[in-house]
């Protein structure tokens, strides 16, 4: 039996990983009354950390910035087949920045199979699996970032206005109600704003749910960059009320 605290944040830990969770599972697992848990999912609620619905809740958007452990084990699949398709619009030996995300996470690991390219990141992740390839990888200097495990600031953004690339891929939280894409953190606002400043092609890489998420601070507006790569079951009003703005390529 767990204490009330310890399972509390469990729960949280639940929601966060899930992003929705019900009653009926949360009190087999953690072997509690339905009563228990809609006490423990209304004390969260009074946190600001989470949306009651009908027989569960919902994480609330922007409550909490999930680290990059946690958002790399989020819609695996359709960030591969992301990943698969951005690497059409690679060309041979062209210079690239990959940033911050686990959906770039996931093209680097597709990247680790190629040579010739010249690519530079911001990303600790992306920069140790290309480390093991047959390119050439530079990474970014400055301060480090804990929950994006990714560097920034003053350091990092001089060495990014230092060099023009062919392209770049950035991640993003979300883009709900928003002209462009949002990340929770102004440091990887920053970031992404100098690397698509300094490439020739800007692709944005985001799966089908980042149309029902949002964050705290906007990257760029949607005419700023070339494409949206995103999967082929996103909300297709939404899909079609971007396309106004800019190309989307579906996977």
């Amino acid at each position: 039996m767990y204490i009330v605290d310890e399972r509390r944040k469990m729960i949280l830990d639940d929601i966060i990983s899930a992003g929705t969770v019900h009653v009926s599972e949360l009190a087999k697992k953690y072997s509690v009354t339905y009563e228990t848990i809609r006490k423990d999912l209304t004390y969260l609620e009074q946190k600001g950390l989470l949306v009651k619905s009908h027989g569960g809740a919902t994480l609330k958007q922007g409550a909490i910035e999930h680290s990059f452990q946690v958002r790399e084990k989020e819609n695996t699949t359709y960030k591969k087949a992301i990943a698969r398709k951005a690497l059409e619009f690679i060309p041979a030996n062209s210079s690239m920045i990959i940033g911050t995300g686990s959906s770039t996470f996931e093209l680097a690991n597709l990247l680790c199979l190629k040579s010739g390219y010249k690519i530079f990141t911001d990303s600790l992740p992306v920069a140790s699996i290309l480390i093991e390839s047959d390119n050439q990888v530079f990474l970014f200097g400055g301060e480090l970032r804990k929950k994006s495990s990714s560097v920034f600031g003053g350091w990092a953004v001089s060495m990014i206005n230092d060099i023009n690339v062919d392209l770049c891929f950035i991640g993003t939280d979300g883009f709900h109600n928003l002209s462009g894409p949002s990340t929770p953190s102004s440091s990887d606002a920053f970031i992404d704003k100098a690397i698509i400043a300094h490439s020739e092609k800007k692709y944005v890489l985001g799966d089908y749910s980042k149309f029902q998420r949002s964050s705290l601070f906007k990257i760029c507006e949607w005419n700023e960059i070339t494409a949206l790569i995103t999967n082929d079951i996103a909300d297709k009003d939404r899909v079609n009320e971007i396309s106004k703005q800019t190309k989307v390529i579906t996977c």
